[in-house]
């Protein structure tokens, strides 16, 4: 092109340009409730879920900032109905108490409503599209990178199935918390003032399997043995989360979803003669394995400039 706009900082990287659309903040979304939190089983710490809203036509960016940077954090759904956007977000704990701010962006011409009146204000060829406005607070990337978590989400390994048990074994031996299961990259700035954006897309199923086995002498004159099966399941489903601390940015695991299944059957015969029988509690409605297992791209930012 023969004129335009560009802003280039010492790295050589395109800062602003009348070509590209700069993000801006638009405001903090609207917590609305919460799903009153649960899962705290098998040695997991469980999960709570917080909703969120904000009114835009816009697709926005959203940052989360951690009100209690210990816990896990991660956007798990994201929709939108007209011009409202809702999120949810999955926080480790099952505490309601110190929910994230979530800090949305978008683009400049989906900005209004400044009484300023200076500032920087860049357009695009067509003169009415603003890429740039430095009255709304343009986005700065302090950090980013890229990172996977853990490959196992089980603070006790990746849990098995072993057989050989007593017939109806349901003693669960593993435990499924996974606050200390985490990769990380180092960051900087007060990790107090930070907030991140990053895509959950792993998500893990994992169960211990127990399964009993009895056989009972048959009454004579017969022979052989009455044979008696059991299997005890627990399961848990993961999200990938993350958390920021001091120095470091963290990508984890956070309890989504656990249960408990049971079943228990015998063949007929045995002493008191009659046939089979049997019987079973609780399911698994999730198949066991992890999917979207990769690199997430994350970024982080200082919320102090937003506000």
């Amino acid at each position: 092109m023969s004129y335009g706009f560009s802003a280039i900082n010492t790295s050589g990287q395109v800062i602003i340009s009348d070509e590209m659309e700069s993000l801006h903040f638009l405001g903090k979304a609207t917590l609305n409730s919460n799903d009153g939190g649960g899962h705290a089983n098998y040695g997991a710490s469980g999960r709570i879920i917080f909703t969120y809203t904000i009114t835009t036509s816009a697709t926005p960016l959203v940052f989360i900032k951690p009100s209690d940077y210990s816990r896990w954090h991660a956007i798990i759904t994201q929709s939108v109905s007209g011009s409202t956007w809702t999120f949810d977000v999955i926080v480790s704990g099952t505490s309601s108490s110190n929910p994230p701010e979530l800090f949305c962006f978008v683009n400049a011409n989906s900005t209004s409503g400044t009484t300023s009146t200076h500032g920087l204000v860049v357009w695009k060829s067509d003169g009415t599209t603003r890429t740039f406005d430095s009255r709304y607070s343009p986005l700065v990337i302090t950090g980013g990178g890229s990172l996977a978590p853990a490959s196992c989400p089980s603070d006790d390994g990746c849990p098995t199935t072993t057989s050989g048990h007593p017939w109806n074994y349901s003693t669960l031996d593993h435990d499924f918390g996974s606050d200390n299961q985490y990769n990380s990259q180092a960051i900087s700035g007060t990790y107090t003032d930070l907030m991140f954006s990053a895509p959950s897309l792993a998500q893990g199923v994992y169960k211990r399997q127990a399964e009993g086995y009895k056989c009972s002498d048959k009454p004579w004159p017969e022979s052989g043995c009455q044979e008696h099966w059991s299997t005890a399941m627990w399961w848990m489903m993961y999200r990938n989360a993350f958390r920021i601390r001091s120095g470091y940015f963290d990508a984890g695991w956070a309890t989504y979803s656990s249960g408990y299944s049971f079943s228990s059957t015998f063949e007929s015969g045995g002493w008191f003669g009659g046939g089979g029988g049997g019987y079973s509690t609780g399911s698994m409605p999730y198949t066991a394995k992890t999917i979207n297992y990769t690199s997430n791209a994350y970024m982080i930012a200082d919320s102090t400039r937003y506000g």
